[in-house]
């Protein structure tokens, strides 16, 4: 089970949860593919050990391209913003939607190509959230808008 799933409130569900670009994906499974092509042409040249040199770096290599992948979660709840990083050791920056107070999005030319951008979230009395680099940026932040809006009626009727 997911952090994020594991840590929502009863009356809490998940509205939105952020992916990676498909480039990181590609790009570890590109590496272990290379990795085994060179092994496999140093067995076949008689270079054994090389082979085994390189299989291990690849494999170094892939896991530490896709060990952030697999080990971080971004989500936005009904009630929270949650980014989550960390296997064993795990850090956790959570901020109330009502606590947000801007959403900014850097995104260069080869983000808006390819659906790819930063998005720093700055709240009130909190240090800012800065994520790494997300597929649909801009859906992100649309589902943190939608959050904040549909939390506001919710924080309205708590005031009465």
């Amino acid at each position: 089970m997911s952090y994020i799933v594991h840590s929502l409130g009863r009356n809490e569900t998940l509205l939105y949860r952020a992916q990676y670009p498909a480039f990181y994906h590609v790009g570890g499974w590109g590496v272990l593919a290379v990795a085994v092509l060179g092994t496999a042409l140093s067995v076949v040249g008689g270079y054994g050990w090389l082979g085994a040199v390189v299989l291990v770096a690849g494999l170094l290599c892939f896991v530490g391209i896709l060990m952030p992948i697999w080990t971080t979660e971004i989500g936005v709840t009904t009630q929270r913003f949650i980014f989550k990083r960390g296997l064993l050791w795990r850090k956790s920056q959570e901020l109330q939607l009502r606590a947000i107070e801007e959403v900014n999005l850097d995104q260069s030319l080869l983000g808006r190509l390819f659906d790819f951008g930063r998005l720093d979230i700055r709240g009130t009395g909190v240090d800012d959230i800065s994520l790494p680099p997300l597929a649909d940026p801009i859906g992100l932040r649309k589902a943190l808008q939608d959050g904040i809006a549909a939390a506001a009626p919710s924080l309205a009727s708590m005031a009465r």
